[in-house]
């Protein structure tokens, strides 16, 4: 049973870049029902286990959970709030999972690589849109049923992960995988024109950077010649409308209204101001968006922070925060390059959160929840004055 658990958690991992690709009519994406799959057989391997390990860190995203299904009580959008409820109970079963089925360094690297592998076919499937001419939006490009902007960040955060695979997996047959995968993002991200995507591929690179003289003097040599055929096939390749839209990232953060979306969070402010505790419930800013002299329609958040403070108001806030304050402490308590890998992932999330209500997807709960796990596997018997650690509990 902990074979299937572990493998169907390897699975559903693999489907998480690539989620919106393929969609059953009437029972959603492939990759919910794999998700269901596989917190159902954890679940069961839990309870005939016997065992539970919950990190601290754990307890203010069960909270936060439980608060959001008690905002169905008062929710302005019974139905919203209902269908949000179902994800965030999916999801945190996913994060406790990871914590408990992933045991060891060599199964903590195999679920990064799945990481690595589904972003391929994201990948895989822009490229085939754009050979097509199948646009996302105007000159744009993006994986079938995917925002651009959501793409170019999924993409994104497994920069970290295949450039940190590159470097402690190098006898790895998949060791070009690795290698070639930050040039790849940074490709799609110029199809996608995604300008807030753009700068979470900077940070990933980044990480590249600061980290390459770790590498060996081959693959250093090796960077160099890829990212030089990059400089030259990307103009090559990319719309010169897509570097138009790339240039305006400046004007943008300076004096525009980044497509909108400061309007949509000062409507959301409003809203939580007459909500200021509660909330209009979870899953409901769309909706509340309704009743606001300047939108009068369903508008999404486009900000975790203001999503949450507006449908949980400051207790669902307040838990959130708790939870990834927590996670960058864990992150923190690492050394060396883990430290550094899961200190550049999570500050693309933030970057992530500053533009997108990412708290219902899955890429957000599969960070937050391997950096736990890495922490506990490589500080297992860590002791501090807030003493973060894991403890086991019996059924």
């Amino acid at each position: 049973m902990a074979k299937l658990a572990y493998y169907l958690l390897w699975l559903y991992v693999f489907t998480i870049p690539w989620e919106n690709i393929i969609t059953i009519p009437g029972l959603g994406t492939l990759s919910r029902l794999v998700g269901i799959a596989a917190v159902g057989v954890g679940l069961a391997h839990l309870l005939l286990s016997g065992k539970l390990s919950l990190h601290r860190v754990h307890i203010p995203a069960i909270l936060f959970v439980l608060f959001s299904l008690a905002s169905f009580f008062w929710t302005i959008s019974p139905t919203d709030t209902q269908d949000r409820n179902s994800q965030y109970v999916l999801l945190l079963a996913f994060m406790l999972l990871l914590f408990n089925v992933v045991e060891t360094p060599g199964q903590l690297r195999s679920i990064l690589v799945a990481y690595v592998l589904g972003s391929y076919i994201a990948v895989g499937d822009t490229f085939q849109n754009f050979l097509r001419g199948s646009e996302a939006a105007y000159e744009r490009y993006a994986a079938s049923g995917f925002d651009p902007n959501d793409l170019a960040f999924v993409l994104a955060l497994g920069i970290p992960l295949a450039w940190y695979l590159a470097l402690t997996k190098e006898n790895s047959r998949l060791i070009w995988a690795y290698r070639l995968y930050p040039i790849f993002a940074l490709m799609v991200v110029f199809l996608a024109a995604a300008r807030a995507g753009f700068l979470g591929v900077g940070v990933g690179l980044l990480f590249v950077l600061v980290t390459l003289p770790r590498a060996s003097t081959r693959l250093k040599a090796m960077v160099t010649v890829l990212s030089l055929t990059a400089l030259w096939l990307i103009p090559v390749l990319v719309p010169p409308e897509n570097f138009s839209r790339l240039a305006t990232i400046t004007q943008e953060l300076s004096s525009g209204t980044l497509n909108d979306r400061t309007n949509i969070w000062q409507a959301g402010f409003e809203t939580f101001n007459n909500h200021l505790l509660l909330g209009v419930g979870s899953g409901a800013f769309g909706t509340s968006m309704e009743d606001q002299q300047m939108f009068r329609q369903w508008m999404a958040p486009h900000n975790l922070f203001v999503s949450i403070s507006t449908e949980l108001g400051l207790i669902g806030l307040g838990l959130f925060v708790l939870l990834i304050l927590g996670v960058f402490w864990s992150a923190f308590e690492l050394s060396g390059l883990e430290r550094m890998l899961w200190l550049a992932v999570l500050l693309i999330l933030m970057l992530v959160f500053l533009s997108q209500n990412w708290e219902w997807r899955k890429q957000t709960w599969f960070t937050l929840g391997i950096v736990l796990t890495q922490w506990k596997i490589l500080q297992p018997n860590m002791e501090r004055l807030w003493k973060p650690k894991a403890r086991a509990l019996s059924s």
